[in-house]
């Protein structure tokens, strides 16, 4: 093909209003991918930068550290819960308590006896016996809810009060 032959082609009205088309519509591609461009850099911007004027990388950083520090507190929560957990284990949280007359001609149920054990079952009876005259107290070991001193009928009524 030669030159003249491409020029004639080229000097054909279908020809240049085809390029004039093309070059019109590459035209306004352009300038819609430029905006486009732009509101892209402008939303980059603005996350790039923290409200506070700090770069996003230092935010992340800071963040980072922040969830570090909250991840060690929490470990430490976490050991000094277990410590508490097992503190609370060994103190006196189960009670009962049983009132009763000791002797018949004594009224208002003055007398008592009281279990008192932690979480294994350990802990003390108390027994409180009223009289006109006196009121003798006794204290009674609990192991694994049971006793190895005798108890009265009274303070195993206590006793498994103490364990429902």
């Amino acid at each position: 093909m030669d030159w003249q032959a491409l020029m004639n082609w080229a000097q054909q009205p279908q020809v240049a209003l085809g390029l004039v088309v093309t070059v019109a519509a590459l035209l306004i591609w352009n300038l819609v991918q430029a905006w486009r461009w732009g509101k892209f850099m402008r939303r980059w911007k603005q996350l790039m930068t923290h409200s506070e004027g700090g770069s996003l990388e230092h935010t992340l950083y800071e963040t980072l550290r922040r969830v570090s520090l909250m991840e060690e507190t929490l470990k430490a929560h976490g050991n000094h819960l277990e410590q508490l957990q097992s503190q609370t284990n060994q103190c006196l949280q189960r009670v009962g308590l049983v009132r009763y007359d000791a002797f018949p001609d004594m009224g208002g149920q003055q007398s008592f006896a009281l279990a008192m054990l932690d979480e294994h079952g350990d802990g003390v009876v108390i027994s409180g016996i009223h009289s006109r005259q006196e009121m003798r107290v006794y204290a009674k070991p609990i192991q694994k809810r049971a006793s190895t001193i005798g108890l009265s009928d009274e303070e195993q009524r206590a006793l498994r009060e103490a364990t429902k």
